[in-house]
């Protein structure tokens, strides 16, 4: 058996690989190939719905093993055989570059699919993000068979998660989750959390926040930046390290003291509206609080810091949860 390149025991294979076969499924249907598109479709909704990851599969049983896999089959048993072993697909690959970059762009639309592309573009002239802009603008597209007002707005605001490059939670939540499991890993963490609005389970997120307390941040920071799924890294530091994946989703991983993990993760928590309010609280408590702890405002001293309940507690207040700390 050919070798594997080893990420994780999590699924996120399968996820990769699903939207892989989404995508390939998009691009045939707009080429007016028949039948594969309903086939990559089914293998990929099957794919992402598992809960063994095809690498163990392929592990243990080998091609048969995927194969037996509903909805798949030997030929793409070997396309994802073939991710595994590269961490792509060449007819992935070669399907993407027979598109315009245009179209192309058109498809990283959330809601956008060949069929609503082609008929945006025999109706109204779409070919690019602008034109969609402008028809939305002058709302062209609530008036066509099929769409309606929602549809409208939903693209409307699928174009505003585009710009800002803002993902649906349930796409970045397990890229994070992985990153989690992969520090894990090398038994040198003390405690670790996803932060930001990922923890505050927001809709849609920007980029991936990491705190972690450890005695060898200089190893976290080695795993981290090193591991397959970078592809670029931005900055890299023993309390703070940034990288671009290769999804194009930015990535941070900060160390912090284990004596003031509690105040930092509420920090890095946020939102930042509900950390001004909440410093303001403990301004009128007789406290000053920031990232590195709870202090006494006259003596200075350290009152809290380790958890977060331990700070919540010393202001008198009720814990929060991370949802609830908008505003």
């Amino acid at each position: 058996m050919a070798k594997v390149l080893k990420t994780s025991s999590s699924k996120m294979h399968n996820q990769e690989i699903a939207r892989i076969f989404f995508e390939m499924a998009d691009i045939l249907e707009m080429q007016n190939v028949p039948w594969k598109p309903q086939a990559y479709r089914r293998a990929a909704k099957v794919i992402s719905a598992m809960d063994e990851d095809v690498e163990e599969i392929y592990t243990r049983k080998g091609l048969k093993g995927l194969e037996d896999i509903p909805g798949v089959g030997k030929n793409m048993a070997n396309k994802i055989v073939e991710y595994l072993q590269t961490g792509k697909i060449h007819a992935h690959e070669k399907l993407k570059a027979s598109i315009s970059a245009r179209v192309g762009e058109l498809m990283e639309v959330q809601g956008l699919g060949p069929k609503k592309i082609q008929k945006l573009n025999l109706m109204l002239g779409i070919k690019t993000i602008k034109d969609l802009e402008k028809a939305i603008k002058e709302h062209k597209i609530a008036k066509l068979p099929g769409f309606g007002e929602k549809s409208e707005a939903d693209l409307a605001e699928a174009l505003k998660m585009k710009k800002e490059k803002r993902r649906p939670l349930k796409e970045v939540l397990p890229v994070a989750e992985h990153i989690v499991e992969e520090l894990k890993k090398s038994k040198v963490i003390e405690k670790i959390d996803i932060a930001g609005s990922i923890r505050r389970k927001k809709e849609t997120v920007r980029d991936i926040d990491i705190l972690v307390a450890t005695k060898n941040p200089s190893r976290v920071m080695d795993i981290f930046t090193a591991m397959p799924e970078v592809s670029k890294v931005l900055a890299k530091g023993p309390t703070k390290s940034t990288v671009i994946l290769k999804n194009g989703i930015q990535a941070d991983v900060r160390v912090v003291d284990k004596k003031c993990y509690g105040a930092a993760l509420i920090y890095f928590t946020g939102s930042k509206e509900y950390n001004i309010r909440l410093r303001e609280y403990a301004m009128r408590k007789g406290f000053k609080l920031s990232e590195y702890g709870l202090f006494d405002r006259k003596t200075g001293a350290f009152v809290a810091g380790a958890s977060e309940e331990e700070i919540y507690k010393k202001l008198g207040l009720k814990y929060a949860k991370p949802e609830e700390r908008e505003g």
